[in-house]
């Protein structure tokens, strides 16, 4: 999601590429990889 919205908010709204995009990006990632990552047994 964040691959869609960054280059939308610097491209069409015109706004300074931050490093909250970076660490937003960090989060998103570190949910999915606890989402699926395999149960232990």
């Amino acid at each position: 999601m964040l691959g869609v919205f960054v280059p939308f908010a610097v491209i069409y709204m015109r706004t300074p590429l931050k490093l909250d995009y970076l660490w937003a990006c960090l989060c998103t990632g570190g949910a999915v990889c606890f989402r699926f990552r395999s149960s232990p047994a």
